[in-house]
């Protein structure tokens, strides 16, 4: 991107001519150092790079080191308050006292290094005994420090083997593997914090996969960081050392795990906390793992797993042969009581579920961002975290893109580097820039034809529309029988396991009764623009037995047969491929340039538009989830029932040439495989139902609610898309 430009002409051509930023001027005095331009933080600091093995903080910009951070609580049961580790990296600038820095802060858990031992199987480190969850939140002793370090001297006895480590095989624990992951922020003046939290390697306590206390854990380093709570210069707690030189405006920022902690912590509404950008992150655990009452995996159960992968911190040797008992007990417990939901809404959620009003004390800004065909942490998280903020009052902006589960980082954004947008919404809500942030459109999408990205208002504001379905039949029956006979003669014909890029050919293929096909009368270039709807009448006679699934899929097909479309690539990283755009990043601070990327598209017999799942025991229910709880006397069975699907939430544009279709099925292959061959013993045929179910649908009860929208008038006067 050339320089020079005004804040103004940068962002027109940015966000396509939609936002009214204001005009006014940066502040007259800029903070220390740090230089501000079109609107953002320019570069003023060498770097150096912390991964190198002889690295001291000697001659360096940029100061790195750990501290460990005191929290409220001993979950860990050896009487004192478990300590979190986290890594610095500040402007040596700021540590000297010429300005205050504001932090990024990435809570990534994976940041410590994973437990690749047990990433399929967490089972060996179960303890089955009975776990107290109560017991967690015993208190511990508080460290009583006998002096003060500095923040120089902290850099200057700063060890790099606390950030650069490697331990045997098989945990195949990495070195602190997002260090430099903001680099381009570290030569601008933005300081750097990463925390895995408690549990996790070199921090104390149990790692517990989306509790409140891992939240909290979280929280209480940004505590620090304001001036509200103790830390320490080694584990010991021998020495305190204070944030001195933090402004106390902090940011949490990060993918997937990391990209849910920022909207935990944002919900309890701590001090200094002024934004978060959530790349792809889980609004609730619940909906993770289940859908309107059913089951997305074949293990319900998953905070186990995921926790048993992050929770280096647990164990009780150097070696990390063995792990605390009490620690095994809580996996095994929450394993427990999650399979004991199929699927369905119970407290075990509830703990998990940020989502919930009376939770909502959000006192920040968020740019939330995700990907719309991502089918890993669904864009369903990014609705649900956008609701929040709306009911909280507060600044909300949502960003959607054409990818998988990925952030933005290398990406052009219309010819703009991805992080000269984020640098300043940061340089707005941390340093207080004028360059109006708050203009930002509502939301921008990757149009799924253009690969422009369009600037919309009103997501989800407005009542959907009905569309018509085309049907011959007054009534129609999907029956599960023979599909996992199907399934696995597909696989069998393509040699391989289903992925999700030949997703779309799988569907298509699939016969009556397997899947009932109703073609929906939608205008050409009409754009879905938030949740669908699938409202209709059943009748099955196995509704009484619970965790059996619904499948709605709404399908773009094309009259001209294949046509071009955003498809995953399973190998190597499951994303949409990318190509090089010919431009720049210049991160500066005698960083390297990096390539700037954009979306490719190639040939698809159909492109999946949206897709939802409900199961046949919870009629009745709304867009809640905690109203999809266990029904306990059952329904009565060959009666109809209300039923709503409510899908994922998109943004998708029907092109000239093409038409809708929606799918129903039974259990859908790609999230569960429910083979009615499958022997069940006897205890499971109390929790699991039958693989073999049918459902029959009233054809004329099948309403399609389709929310629509148009990109904003600027946005289309902007003139044609880049090749």
């Amino acid at each position: 991107m050339k320089t020079g430009r005004s804040v103004k002409t940068i962002l027109a051509a940015v966000l396509l001519a939609v936002l009214v930023w204001t005009a006014g001027a940066f502040a007259e005095e800029e903070p220390g150092p740090l230089k501000v331009e079109e609107g953002m933080l320019q570069p003023v600091f060498t770097y150096m790079d912390p991964l190198s093995p002889d690295y001291t903080n000697e001659g360096s910009d940029i100061l790195r080191f750990c501290v460990w951070v005191e929290t409220d609580f001993d979950t860990d049961g050896d009487g004192m308050d478990d300590l979190v580790k986290a890594v610095v990296q500040v402007p040596r600038a700021a540590a000297e006292g010429k300005y205050q820095a504001a932090v990024i802060y990435d809570p990534t858990p994976y940041n410590a290094g994973t437990l690749e031992a047990y990433d399929e199987d967490v089972s060996p480190l179960y303890h089955e005994a009975p776990f107290d969850y109560d017991d967690l939140y015993r208190k511990g002793k508080k460290r009583t420090p006998a002096g003060v370090r500095t923040t120089l001297e902290q850099a200057e006895k700063a060890d790099a083997r606390d950030w650069i480590y490697e331990l045997d095989a098989p945990f195949g624990f990495p070195y602190w593997n997002h260090l430099t992951n903001y680099d381009y922020y570290l030569v601008r003046g933005y300081a750097v914090l990463e925390a895995a939290g408690i549990g996790t390697y070199g921090s104390e306590g149990f790692e517990l996969c989306g509790m409140d206390l891992e939240r909290d854990s979280h929280k209480s380093v940004i505590e620090w960081l304001t001036g509200d709570r103790r830390a320490f210069a080694d584990r010991e707690g021998t020495t305190e050392i204070r944030a001195d030189w933090c402004s106390g405006s902090v940011a949490m920022t990060g993918c997937s795990y990391g990209g849910t902690i920022p909207f935990e912590v944002a919900v309890s509404g701590v001090r200094g906390l002024k934004t978060i950008i959530p790349f792809a992150g889980i609004a609730n655990w619940y909906d993770y793992t289940n859908a309107q009452g059913v089951p997305l995996r074949n293990d319900v159960h998953y905070a186990d797993s995921l926790a048993a992968y992050n929770a280096g911190g647990t164990f009780l040797d150097p070696e990390l042969k063995t792990v605390n008992p009490r620690y095994g007990s809580w996996l095994w417990q929450i394993a427990q009581d999650q399979d004991a939901t199929n699927g369905d809404y119970a407290p075990i959620w509830e703990q998990l579920d940020y989502t919930l009003p009376e939770r909502n004390h959000i006192d920040c800004s968020a740019l939330i961002v995700t990907g719309l065909n991502d089918y890993n942490v669904t864009p369903r998280h990014a609705d649900l975290m956008f609701r929040a903020f709306r009911q909280a009052g507060k600044t909300v902006r949502m960003v959607l893109h054409q990818d998988a589960h990925n952030t933005l980082d290398d990406l052009s954004v219309n010819g703009t580097p991805w992080q000269h947008l984020m640098n300043q919404w940061l340089a707005h809500y941390l340093y207080g820039v004028d360059n109006g942030a708050e203009g930002f459109p509502e939301v921008m999408a990757e149009n799924n034809i253009t690969g422009r990205f369009e600037s919309y208002e009103g997501w989800n504001a407005e009542a959907p529309r009905k569309f018509a379905a085309r049907y011959e039949e007054a009534a129609t029956e999907v029956s599960s029988a023979g599909l996992g006979q199907f399934t696995r003669d597909y696989e069998e014909n393509i040699q391989g396991n289903l992925t999700e890029e030949m997703a779309e050919d799988f569907y298509l293929r699939m016969p009556a009764p397997l899947t009932a096909v109703y073609p929906l009368e939608v205008p050409e270039n009409t754009t879905i623009f938030g949740t669908p709807e699938i409202h209709l009448k059943l009748t099955s006679g196995q509704v009484a037995l619970d965790g059996l699934m619904i499948t709605a899929l709404l399908v773009d097909v094309s009259d001209q047969g294949t046509f071009p479309a955003y498809r995953i690539h399973t190998e190597p990283d499951g994303l949409i491929p990318q190509r090089e755009t010919g431009e720049k990043l210049i991160l500066g601070g005698g960083l390297k340039d990096s390539p700037l990327m954009t979306h490719v598209q190639e040939q698809t017999p159909a492109q999946r538009v949206s897709l939802g799942w409900t199961d046949l025991q919870n009629p009745g229910k709304g867009f809640a989830s905690a109203e999809y709880t266990y029904q306990e006397s059952g329904l009565e069975m060959d009666t109809a029932k209300d039923y709503t699907i409510y899908m994922m939430p998109t943004v998708y544009t029907l092109a000239p040439g093409h038409h809708l279709e929606l799918r129903l099925m039974t259990w859908d292959p790609f999230r569960v495989f429910l083979d009615e061959n499958f022997d069940l013993d006897a205890s499971q045929e109390t929790k699991l139902a039958s693989y073999d179910y049918a459902y029959t649908v009233d054809n004329a009860s099948l309403k399609v609610l389709l929310p629509v929208g148009s990109p904003l008038p600027e946005a289309e006067a902007a003139g044609e898309p880049s090749p």
